[in-house]
């Protein structure tokens, strides 16, 4: 738990200080004491480019910090490409049920106008598609999840508690369920593989996929139901769910017949720790 919540504090803190240096930047160059309420172009520029880079400064802090293994294991994958068609496919059809029932809650979006501007700007799809499929499989999986499954006696654990803090950190209450679940799904092929690459590759598809989306319809208020109808989007949701469970049999019967082994690492480790106390003895 403590390491958790290190991580988490170094994760908002980079936000933070990125933001504070731009906006402050901003205010000096302007010549103002207040953040502007209507921001122009500038500003939102420098809010995306401080997102981007605090996001990079992460990523690069779990590395250099080797919160992160940097074996072979965690960056490659020993099987077949099919795992990865696999994989792309469990994502897509994931997500069309958790869409489906998303809209059916119909929670409220404190967000929205705040994607919607992400969306339409370059350095914000670089945010959304490229930089936070990379570091938050980083940080909620590697970093997270990984720490976990090594020292936790039950994986179950180590999945849901990782995917829950990653469906809260996204702050907001239309997202939070639909990350939870999507994490769930990254948990488990991280969980089977020991690689990052196939959740890494699943978090990019899910969100170009929904930049693609809106930048396609260009309407903040489009759904599965509006542009689907009722009918449609319910069948499409009822594929999707039936698509996904028969990926989650092909990945537990073909593709990856046994998990990775987690609990050797922690041998090696507590090895390490008897060896330094008798050398200092």
């Amino acid at each position: 738990m403590g390491r958790t919540i290190k991580l988490l504090l170094y994760f908002f803190a980079y936000q933070l200080a990125f933001m504070g240096v731009f906006i402050c930047g901003y205010m000096i160059h302007k010549g103002v004491f207040e953040v502007p309420q209507t921001p122009d172009s500038t500003y939102t520029s420098l809010i995306l480019l401080a997102q981007v880079l605090s996001t990079a400064a992460m990523g690069i802090h779990l590395l250099v910090g080797k919160y992160v293994p940097l074996d072979r294991k965690t960056w490659s994958y020993c099987s077949s490409p099919k795992v990865l068609i696999a994989s792309v496919v469990f994502i897509l059809a994931l997500g069309l049920w958790t869409n489906y029932l998303s809209e059916l809650a119909d929670l409220p979006n404190s967000m929205q106008e705040t994607f919607e501007m992400m969306m339409r700007h370059p350095l914000g799809i670089i945010a959304i598609v490229i930089m936070a499929p990379i570091v938050e499989e980083l940080l909620f999986r590697g970093a997270i999840e990984g720490y976990l499954l090594r020292k936790w006696k039950h994986p179950a654990g180590a999945i849901v508690f990782s995917s829950l803090v990653f469906g809260l950190v996204h702050g907001n209450w239309v997202q939070a369920p639909f990350a939870f679940v999507i994490g769930l799904a990254l948990g488990w092929m991280y969980y089977r593989t020991g690689s990052l690459l196939p959740g890494i590759l699943m978090h990019f598809v899910n969100n170009s996929t929904a930049v693609l989306g809106f930048l396609i319809t260009d309407n903040p208020d489009a759904t599965m139901v509006s542009e689907y109808g009722p009918q449609g989007a319910a069948w499409m949701a009822v594929a999707g769910a039936a698509v996904t469970v028969l990926c989650v049999y092909l990945f537990q019967k073909k593709l990856v017949a046994q998990p990775a082994v987690w609990h050797e690492i922690e041998e090696v480790e507590s090895q390490n720790d008897e060896n330094v106390f008798i050398q200092n003895k």
